[in-house]
């Protein structure tokens, strides 16, 4: 149901489902099956409980391939500053890569005005050149970030019991991860790019918003958290010390998704908001952005 995972032409995790087997309330086991009828299929495969208890899932798998991975830390303004110059920016990024993630780190900068901001852009594309990591190198390097999750982790703990030092510890943060990088990695290698993220524990909240034909509300919905972000921190509140994240998949083909659309091409905007356990005012904010993404833009 969920967006883990950019690729934005596979959709959700669901929609790598083939076939379902549920058992129901007289202990029957059904089979629901995409081939045989894919109406039923859709409502079987995310069906949130309503149809008994999952017995297994087949995922659609593929052989190994390689990804071109590329980061960059942009200005905000480029793709996300004037919705009707950076929604198209963003459109045409979006729909030439094969995955797409954007990461805003609140505080990352010492002058606050967005206008001074940046925005860690992560984008990948299929390739057959050859690797830049061994699986070796990569487990080794999965291991150095683990201890740096933890360690980042400890700061975070402090800024969600202290919520005043959030804009003097972010900078700090951020600075030390690598947001300018250019490899060619395994899929797994290239999906799963960081390590530790079990050390992190965080709260957390993902709708999506069907972007428009140019990209401008999914704009509008980002900048108004940013927005939002600077003006709870002229009241000294910081609910949002993480990140807020953004990824774009097509369409999901199950009923219940908060993504169906019966246009099989809809982009989908995926939103997250991301702080620390025990972040204080995180349930209220997180409650004001979805209230905002909902009345403004059909967010679900």
């Amino acid at each position: 149901m969920g967006s883990h995972g950019a690729a934005t032409h596979t959709r959700s995790l669901t929609d790598l489902v083939d076939a379902v087997k549920i058992i129901d309330a007289s202990g029957t086991m059904n089979t629901f099956s995409r081939e045989v009828d894919p109406v039923e299929f859709s409502a079987a495969a995310l069906n949130l409980g309503l149809f008994g208890i999952i017995y297994t899932y087949t995922l659609r798998v593929e052989p190994m391939f390689k990804l071109q991975m590329r980061d960059a830390f942009l200005p905000l303004h480029y793709y996300l500053g004037s919705p009707q110059i950076g929604g198209p920016r963003l459109k045409a990024m979006v729909l030439g890569n094969d995955q797409t993630q954007l990461f805003y780190w609140p505080f990352h900068a010492s002058v606050q005005p967005m206008e001074y901001e940046h925005v860690w852009v992560k984008e990948w594309h299929r390739t057959d050149l050859p690797v830049t990591k061994s699986h070796r190198r990569v487990r080794f390097q999965r291991q150095t970030e683990a201890f740096k999750t933890a360690t980042f982790y400890n700061f975070v703990k402090i800024i969600a019991k202290f919520p005043q030092l959030t804009p003097k510890i972010n900078p700090h943060l951020c600075a030390r991860v690598n947001k300018n990088n250019d490899q060619v990695l395994y899929a797994p290698n290239a999906i799963h790019f960081w390590g530790g993220m079990h050390h992190a524990p965080s709260l957390a909240l993902e709708m999506a918003v069907k972007a428009d034909e140019n990209f401008e509300n999914v704009v509008e919905s980002w900048r108004y958290v940013i927005e939002q972000i600077h003006e709870y921190a002229e009241r000294k509140e910081f609910p949002l010390n993480l990140m807020l994240e953004m990824r774009f998949l097509k369409a999901s083909q199950m009923l219940m998704s908060n993504m169906y659309d019966e246009d099989p091409d809809a982009i989908f905007a995926t939103m997250e908001l991301v702080s620390g356990v025990n972040t204080k005012g995180f349930e209220e904010f997180s409650a004001k952005m979805a209230q905002y993404w909902m009345e403004n833009h059909g967010s679900q």
